[in-house]
This record gives C-alpha cells, structure tokens and sequence, in this order.
C-alpha cells in the first residue's frame, strides 16, 4: 500500500505531493505511536475514537491522491481548497490529541506540520487564518483533554521523564521529516526561478530581434530613395554619354545598382519573414541548398563542403534559422577560406548542424565569451554570433563552440542543436 501511494505521489504536482507525504507521514506516526503507548507503556485512551480520527485520515489520502468525481477539484486545488484541506487535517489532529491527552502528548508538535505546508501554498491572508486556527487548537487542547492514563507510568517523576524524552523523540522527527521537504522544496523553487530568468532572458531577446528587424526595415526604406535616385540619373547618363569606355562604366554601374537593389528587396523580405515566427519548420534539403547558394554568393572565392547525406526531414524554427547558420558559415570562412564544412546528423529527438573550418581555433576565453557577448577580436564585434545565438534558442536550440581537429588541421567546431519538427508540429 504505502510503495503503491509513493508511486503515485510522484505523479502529482509538487505542492501536492507534500500534502500526501505529509498526510501518509501524519498516518505512520500516529500509528507506530499511540501503538507503542498502547502496547508497551499500557496507556488506556478511547481505541475507537482514535481509530475513527485515524480512518479520517486515512479517507483524506485516499480521496486526494485518486481525485475522481465528486473530487476532482482535489486534482487541481485551489487556494480555498487548499485552506479546507489544511484546516481540516489541522482538526483531525487536533482530534486525536484531544483523545490523547492534549499538549501532554509529546505529538502536540504535530499541529506544526501542516502550519509549514500552508507558507508555500497559501496566501499571506489564508496563512495567517491557518496560523490563528492552529494557535487557537493548541490553546483550547490545554484546557480541554482527556486524560492518558498508564499502569508503567505511575508516578509523577516518570510521567515527566516519558514527556520529555517523547518530546525529543517527535521534534527530532519532525526537524527530520522537515529537512526531507525544505530542500526538495528549495531545489523545486530554485529550479523555477532559473525557468523564470531564462523566460525572461528569451523574452529580452526575441525584443532585441525585434528592434533589429525594426531597424533593417526602417533601412531597407531610407536606402531605397538614394537607389531609386541613382536609377533616375543612370537613365539620363545613358544619354549624354556616348563614348564606348563611357557606356562601359555606366554599365558596370548599373550591373552594381541593381545588385544592390536587388539585396535590398530580400533584406525587406527577410526582415518581414523574421518579424513572423512561421510553425510550418524548414525542410533540411532545402535549407541545405539555400545555404549553399547564399554562401556562394558570399564568398565567390570559396566553396562550402557539404558532401554528406542529407537526412530527410524537418527542423524547427523558419528564415531565420537559415540567417543564423549564414552568419557562423560566414565567420568560418572569413577565419578560413579554404575549408568551411556543415554537416547534419540526428541525436535523440534533435538535428545537430556542425559548421567547421581550419581557422586555427580560438583561445579558452574566447570560447567562453563568443555568442554571449560583443567582442573586439572575432572579425569585428561578434554581433553576427550574438544575434544567431539569440535566434537559435528563441526555438530552443542550443549552440556551443569547441577547438577540434579539422581533417589534421587546428580549427574551430560550431554545434546548433535545433529540435526536430514532428508530423504533429507541422
């Protein structure tokens, strides 16, 4: 019984796992001790009144940890089922102490338990409720019990001695049973403060890649009137000039214009398709082949090695995943002409993208700093990496760097780890 409640408290949420640990606790305590007064220190107490308080709570358990109809709301309590729950175990062991002897009972302590829980899943208002009502148990117990009697504790001297060392007993217990839930609970609280600040962090972010869009768009509109301009003049040059090295010039110009238009109208289409998180994820054969055509066009003079398999499937994440592995493939082909590689391969439910090159790697601090802050020495202020780090885990992604060995050659090794998009996602 006790394995197959511990196997389902580990199924609840946190704050409702201690409530049962604590009620099963509560249980085994009772139990073990109100035996042993029973057997062994033959104290005389009404068996069917304490049974009765005991099946109470023990019902309690049972309703809370299956939660089926007309309990379901135990499933999912809210902050008055919470104060019902608590004020109603505080009752149930006020009960069985009433029965026991009231505060000469050394499980007086126990009204504490439930006290501790309620700081976490209370109010401060409701806090203070449960505060008054165990106060209040504890006051009314010291006035009205009954009595405990024993054949082997007779007299006054030993009745003080099994107070005292009862009393020991159970606080060391409960600081015990305590330190078992506090630093579960740190850790639990800890854990969610951590989720917080990296929400918060992503949030900060996704702002900042907005602004940027922002800022691409609102360039985007200030170039095109001076390249619109310069389409107007190149028209009327075209008539004036009537020399052959002339047309030459003017046509080399115009080849340049309209190159630059041209990036122009896909940096406007790229910032809007960034703005616009698409859920429909990038299928890896085409975000391979687009990479490679835009690297080439980056870098004439070089070529990206992409001579693997390319897995069939999809990745998470739109344009602007493509953005951020351009960027590192640009920066490993600025450190290393030569040889820049990208590899893809599956890990568990992820794609891993592997950029390489033979740039002679960076040093340990280097590491530490790139794609988490600007810095002077990677070719300029590092912004290019920031802003892909920043777009890979806005799809919760991960990107790390390391020094390897590129085909006998010292360099430097990106991995993006990007979550594979199921069939369901898409």
């Amino acid at each position: 019984m006790q394995l197959f409640q511990l196997s389902v408290l580990s199924k609840k949420k946190p704050e409702l796992r201690y409530f049962l640990a604590m009620l099963l606790s509560l249980i085994v305590l009772w139990s073990g001790i109100l035996t042993w007064f029973s057997w062994r220190l033959e104290m005389h107490f009404d068996h069917v009144m304490v049974l009765l308080f005991l099946g109470l709570l023990l019902l309690t358990l049972v309703v809370v940890t299956t939660a089926k109809p007309p309990f379901k709301a135990f499933s999912h309590p809210s902050e008055s089922i919470w104060l019902g729950l608590l004020s109603w175990v505080l009752i149930l062991n006020a009960g069985l102490l009433y029965e026991t002897g009231g505060t000469i009972n050394p499980l007086i302590h126990l009204l504490l338990l439930p006290l501790v829980l309620a700081m976490w899943v209370l109010s401060s208002k409701n806090f203070i409720v449960i505060a008054l009502l165990t106060a209040s148990l504890y006051f009314v117990l010291s006035l009205f019990y009954v009595p405990l009697m024993s054949l082997k504790v007779a007299s006054l001297p030993a009745f003080f001695a099994w107070y005292l060392h009862g009393s020991m007993w159970v606080f060391m217990l409960i600081v015990f049973m305590l330190a078992v839930w506090i630093l579960p609970l740190k850790r639990s609280l800890e854990k969610q403060k951590q989720t917080i600040n990296q929400q918060y962090q992503r949030a900060l972010q996704n702002e900042y890649m907005l602004s940027v869009t922002s800022m691409a768009s609102a360039s985007v509109h200030y170039l095109s009137t001076p390249l619109n301009s310069l389409v107007l003049l190149h028209q009327l040059l075209e008539k004036e000039v009537s020399s052959a090295e002339g047309k030459n010039y003017l046509h080399s110009a115009n080849t340049q214009l309209n190159r630059c238009i041209e990036e122009i109208h896909s940096l406007r289409a790229k910032a809007e398709e960034a703005a616009i998180p698409s859920k429909s994820g990038l299928q890896l054969t085409d975000l391979v082949n687009q990479l490679y055509k835009e690297f080439a066009l980056l870098h004439p003079k070089s070529e990206l090695d992409i001579d693997f398999e390319i897995p069939n499937g999809k990745v998470v994440g739109d344009v602007s995943i493509k953005l951020a592995i351009l960027n590192l493939l640009d920066n490993a082909a600025r450190y290393s002409p030569n040889c820049v590689r990208l590899r893809i391969e599956q890990n568990n439910k992820i794609w891993r993208f592997m950029v390489e090159d033979q740039g002679g790697g960076l040093s340990e601090h280097e590491l530490v700093q790139l794609g988490e802050m600007l810095v002077d020495d990677y070719h300029g202020n590092g912004m290019g990496v920031l802003l892909s780090r920043m777009i890979i885990e806005r799809f919760e992604g991960n990107l790390k760097f390391e020094n390897a060995l590129i085909q006998g050659v010292k360099g430097l090794r990106v991995y993006i780890e990007l979550p594979i998009l199921s069939e369901g996602q898409s």
